[in-house]
């Protein structure tokens, strides 16, 4: 599985076209939702979905759109 960073939806439909995508790989194996760090805010932003990929063990997180914000898709650095 590959991912790329996503820096804002265009649509409800796309984010969760994207959410689906995710937990498919959640399900494969290929992913796996782990607990978010509390104290990591980068553009001060907290929280969100933090998923691992499983063969690389990269970090990634997902920020629900919030009008006027449309959300992201990013790795945790």
């Amino acid at each position: 599985m590959e991912l790329e960073e996503i820096s804002g939806f265009q649509s409800p439909g796309e984010f969760a076209r994207f959410q689906a995508f995710l937990e498919a790989g959640v399900a494969k194996g290929e992913l796996r939702e782990i607990s978010p760090d509390p104290s990591y805010h980068a553009g001060e932003i907290y929280g969100g979905r933090w998923f691992e990929l499983t063969s690389d063990k990269t970090v990634w997180r997902l920020i629900s759109p919030d009008p006027p914000f449309t959300g992201l898709f990013e790795r945790v650095h």
